[in-house]
């Protein structure tokens, strides 16, 4: 039986799959990367000179591409990024999918690199490698790439086509964007924590289609801005703050990465916060994430992540180190606005993230004292990246005042009531009223700093709360004079 369809191309940027000691007559000299010959020469039921291979009983065509210098993958740069993309968009009308062989400790973020760049992907992009050299005894990398071709060829074979960039390791398939590296040696290296295997390599490969991406409707788009001023810090218990501010200051720096603890925890010390609070009102987008293998960020849960709420730092959600990493660049390489950049930060994209948050903004304010009259801004309901705030996805919502302080800055009590689209509320409304969000209070002491208040309005939001209308915030002083630096309402929806 033969197939004659478009085939698979193979890319080659180096790792150790393709490497040999560099002295080929010492075998413990160090690995590097060779020719991408030596790795096809031994791939079984290849025919180099026809340029196909033998896969299910079926013909695949099957093409190659080496990188000029094949390099180890800790030297991959945001430019190696970029020119995998450009040469899958001059190639992707010429194969039905795309493999690319890559060493494996950068791998994970060229693969979620790659899931942002190529939008309304259809076809598969795997990429693999392998633990030991494809010429060792024991090697892992024969099954990794064959299964990798099998996978990339599912169109000419009948099997499931997987239109997303993945990785293939061992026996599992997983969604790049997904992807972490779990082990430094053994072969199952990679994992996804947050999201299941969407494929199992068995006896036969078994792809669980209700967990891919649906087929996009558009052609393939290749976005090439990255933005590569910015960086991942771990946060640590005893951090210097000193340390904090000279990265935060770094000239050109433009966003951070912050794997916080826990669900996104950090020092509460005034000294801290101001640090974050400074960078961000200079412009700095800080995504926090979690140092945890799995689980998720909910900044404001706990009061230690209270205070990085209400300056500015913003949720990373489940997102694993390599996906935050390479979404900021993506991000702010499409839109320079923080601002604007960090409400798309917190979109799901590529399936990368579990959960999308849809924020609903406005300016602080204040009230002069009680029985004065309330503040009402009006902001329509947001649409990131083309992506609209469907309310039947709701999951839940939040009212965030942020930057509370006694109007003359002295300790004291704050309470306050809000309500959603009442402008007629008056100077007391009743907590009764239909559009009442709730009532909350703090204690204000100048030298903690700045308090915020958060309100679970679930039930309001989903019958409030549009798609596509503006909407109103009323505040209402209960007690001291206050003022707010802003207020939010978030919309947390199941990522799509």
């Amino acid at each position: 039986m033969t197939n004659d369809a478009q085939g698979v191309l193979v890319i080659y940027t180096g790792g150790t799959i393709g490497s040999l000691p560099e002295d080929p007559q010492d075998p413990l000299s160090p690995l590097v990367p060779k020719k991408l010959d030596e790795v096809m020469s031994r791939l079984p039921n290849y025919d180099a000179a026809n340029s196909r291979i033998t896969l299910a009983g079926s013909w695949v065509r099957l093409a190659t591409h080496s990188w000029e210098t094949p390099v180890d993958s800790s030297n991959m740069t945001f430019g190696d990024w970029q020119s995998l993309a450009t040469l899958i968009e001059a190639n992707y009308d010429s194969y039905e999918g795309f493999v690319v062989l890559h060493g494996t400790d950068t791998l994970a973020y060229t693969a979620s690199a790659l899931a942002f760049m190529l939008d309304n992907l259809g076809k598969p992009v795997v990429l693999t490698g392998s633990q030991r050299p494809i010429a060792e005894t024991r090697s892992d990398a024969v099954q990794n790439f064959v299964t990798a071709i099998e996978i990339a060829a599912a169109k000419s074979l009948g099997g499931v086509v997987v239109p997303e960039v993945c990785v293939f390791f061992r026996d599992h398939l997983l969604r790049g964007c997904r992807t972490t590296k779990l082990s430094a040696n053994a072969y199952g290296a990679f994992s996804s924590p947050n999201y299941p295997y969407f494929g199992h390599a068995g006896e036969h490969i078994r792809i669980l289609e209700t967990l891919l991406r649906p087929l996009p409707d558009g052609p393939l788009r290749v976005r090439h801005e990255l933005e590569s001023n910015i960086a991942s810090l771990d946060i640590f218990p005893g951090m210097s703050t000193a340390l904090l501010r000279n990265i935060l200051t770094t000239r050109g720096l433009k966003g951070l990465v912050m794997q916080a603890f826990g669900i996104g925890n950090a020092p509460t010390t005034p000294e801290f916060l101001d640090a974050i609070a400074d960078a961000v009102e200079d412009g700095k987008v800080i995504l926090d994430i979690t140092q945890c293998r799995s689980g998720e960020v909910d900044l404001g849960l706990y009061e230690v992540s209270a205070g990085l709420l209400a300056r500015g730092v913003i949720s990373g959600l489940d997102l694993t180190p390599e996906a935050a990493l390479t979404k900021l660049a993506f991000v702010l390489g499409q839109e320079p606005d923080a601002d604007r950049a960090a409400d798309m930060l917190q979109i799901d994209l590529k399936g990368e993230q579990s959960k999308s948050i849809f924020n609903i903004h406005f300016p602080g304010g204040e009230v002069a004292g009680e029985g004065e009259a309330p503040v009402s801004t009006n902001q329509a309901t947001p649409m990131v990246e083309g992506r609209r705030y469907d309310p039947t996805k709701l999951q839940k919502a939040l009212l965030r005042v942020m930057g509370l302080k006694t109007l003359d800055g002295s300790a004291g009590k704050i309470t306050l009531r809000a309500f959603l689209d009442l402008p007629e509320a008056g100077q007391h409304p009743p907590a009764e009223a239909p559009h009442f969000l709730g009532e909350g209070s703090k204690m204000y002491h100048p030298a903690g700093g700045p308090e915020s208040i958060f309100f679970e309005i679930d039930d309001a939001a989903r019958q409030f709360v549009s798609g596509s209308s503006s909407h109103a915030l009323t505040i209402v002083s209960l007690a001291e004079p206050m003022r707010w630096a802003k207020a939010n309402i978030a919309l947390v929806v199941a990522a799509s």
